[in-house]
């Protein structure tokens, strides 16, 4: 075991935190946003990702919002991962989002009715945080 090895398997579990981001319209051939996210524990970066979204967003809103689901959809499959090799985790993780007006539609406030078209399976996010 090296030396700072010790402080990965606490008793009490590990705690994987998410960051998600989009850089909205980027690709101008079609301007679809890209979706990107990263995955820390313990200080170290466990995992990320980088995709191109398949809808055109009409926000930066929306592409933080379809950002943030992608990123939970993969935060929820390295969790089971690490389950699955026999790390304890803690019950809930965490997921950060730098855009506020995506924040309020994940938490459910009532945001304009703008945001009414987004596609269903990007609602899941939101579902996630009410668990918690």
């Amino acid at each position: 075991m090296m030396k700072g090895d010790k402080d990965l398997m606490k008793d009490d579990g590990v705690v994987v935190e998410a960051f998600s981001d989009a850089d909205y319209a980027a690709d101008k051939s079609d301007r679809k946003s890209v979706s990107g996210g990263e995955f820390i524990e313990g200080g170290m970066i466990v995992g990320w990702m980088c995709k191109k979204q398949k809808c055109v967003a009409l926000s930066t809103m929306e592409a933080e919002y379809v950002a943030a689901s992608q990123t939970s959809a993969e935060m929820i499959g390295i969790v089971e991962l690490l389950k699955e090799i026999g790390v304890q985790m803690q019950s809930c993780t965490t997921l950060h989002v730098d855009n506020q007006a995506a924040i309020a539609q994940i938490k459910g406030e009532d945001t304009s009715g703008r945001a009414k078209h987004i596609d269903v399976r990007y609602k899941f996010v939101k579902d996630l945080a009410k668990k918690d």
